[in-house]
C-alpha cells in the first residue's frame, strides 16, 4: 500500500480534475468517490471547490486543495471487482480520519499493471470553514499507520503487508517495491537488513560475528558514535540507525558481554581444576617412581642373600 499528498498553492481545480477524470475514462467502469460535495457535473463541482476556497483567510503560500493518491498493490487470489470495492472502502476509511469535514471528490484508475489506486482531490479547509487545516507531518504519518493497519484487518486477503509500518529504515523504498515486484528480486538494502538481522540474532561471540558478516560480504566500521555496515561487493555503506536495527545490536552486544564474563569467571576455576590435575599427575609419577626405587632396592638386597648363602662363598670363607 503506497499513500501519497501533494499540495497545490494555485486554485488550479479543473486541472486536476480533468486529470483524474481522463485516467478513469481509460478503463471500463468508472469509479468516482464524493464527499461533503453535492453534485456530480464537472460545472458544478469545480463551483463547490472555488467557493468554498474564497472562505478561508488567505497567507503567503497558502494551500488551495491537496492531490492524494490511495494505491495497493493487485494480488492474484481476489478477482478485479472485489479488490476495486475494497479500495473504496479504504478510501472511505482514510477520508473519514484525514478530512472528513472537507470537500473530497476522485476517480479510481485502474490501468496500471501491478495495483489499483484513487487519485483524490481535498479542499484544503472544511466545508464553509474560514481555517485552512494542515497535517503535520506526523499526523499524516500517523494517518498513512492507521488505513494501512486497518486495511490489514479488514482486507487480509489483499495480502498488502506492513510497508507504512514498518521501522523507520527497514522500510522498502517505493522503487525497491516495485523492483521486487516486477522480478521477484530482494532490493540490496533489505538483503543486507535480514542478514545482519540473522547475524545479531545467532551470534553469540565475537568470533561467531565476525565470521557471519564475512560470509554476507559485510564489515563494520564506526564513524565518531554512529555504528554501520559496509557492503565489501558494493561498496555501498548502512547505517545502523537508518536499518533501524539498533536494539538488536544492543541486545547482540549484551549476549557477547555476558558470554565473555561468563568466561573470565570459570577461568580461574578451570585454572584451579587443571593445577590440582597437575598435582595429581605428580604425586602419581613420584609415587610410582618411589615404589620403583624400593623395588629396585629389595632385589639387590634379595641377590646380596642369595650370593652370600651360595656353595662358592662358603669355600672361599673356609680357605
Amino acid at each position: 500500500m503506497i499513500i501519497k499528498s501533494k499540495s497545490r498553492k494555485v486554485a488550479n481545480f479543473d486541472q486536476l480534475y480533468d486529470y483524474m477524470k481522463k485516467g478513469a475514462e481509460k478503463h471500463d467502469g468508472v469509479h468516482v468517490f464524493s464527499k461533503n460535495v453535492y453534485t456530480h457535473q464537472r460545472e458544478k463541482i469545480l463551483q463547490e471547490f472555488f467557493e468554498n476556497s474564497l472562505l478561508f483567510k488567505k497567507r503567503k503560500n497558502s494551500v488551495y486543495l491537496y492531490h492524494e493518491i490511495i494505491s495497493i498493490t493487485r494480488t492474484q487470489s481476489v478477482s478485479v471487482e472485489k479488490q476495486q470495492d475494497a479500495l473504496f472502502h479504504i478510501v472511505q476509511e482514510y477520508v473519514d480520519q484525514r478530512a472528513r469535514n472537507n470537500l473530497v471528490y476522485g476517480y479510481m484508475h485502474n490501468d496500471a499493471e501491478n495495483n489499483i489506486h484513487f487519485h483524490l482531490m481535498i479542499s484544503s479547509n472544511e466545508r464553509g470553514g474560514t481555517k485552512n487545516l494542515r497535517l503535520s507531518k506526523h499526523e499524516f504519518d500517523r494517518a498513512k499507520k492507521h488505513l494501512e493497519t486497518w486495511t490489514n484487518k479488514h482486507y487480509p486477503e489483499l495480502q498488502q503487508g506492513l510497508v507504512i509500518n514498518k521501522q523507520a529504515g527497514k522500510k522498502t523504498s517505493h522503487n525497491g517495491a516495485e523492483l521486487k515486484k516486477r522480478t521477484g528480486k530482494m532490493p540490496e538494502r533489505e538483503r543486507v537488513n535480514k542478514a545482519l538481522e540473522s547475524i545479531f540474532v545467532s551470534s553469540t561471540n565475537k568470533q561467531e560475528f565476525f565470521s557471519r558478516l564475512s560470509a554476507e560480504h559485510l564489515e563494520i566500521y564506526t564513524r565518531g558514535k554512529a555504528i554501520g555496515f559496509k557492503d565489501t561487493v558494493t561498496g555501498r555503506k548502512y547505517r545502523l540507525k537508518t536499518l533501524g536495527l539498533e536494539n538488536q545490536f544492543a541486545a547482540m552486544s549484551k549476549q557477547i558481554e555476558l558470554e565473555q564474563q561468563h568466561n573470565k569467571e570459570l577461568k580461574p576455576e578451570s585454572a584451579q581444576k587443571e593445577a590440582t590435575l597437575h598435582m595429581k599427575h605428580e604425586k602419581t609419577k613420584n609415587e610410582a617412581v618411589q615404589e620403583a626405587k624400593v623395588t629396585k632396592a629389595k632385589e639387590q638386597l634379595h641377590q646380596q642373600r642369595s650370593e652370600q648363602h651360595s656353595p662358592d662363598n662358603n669355600d672361599k670363607k673356609h680357605r
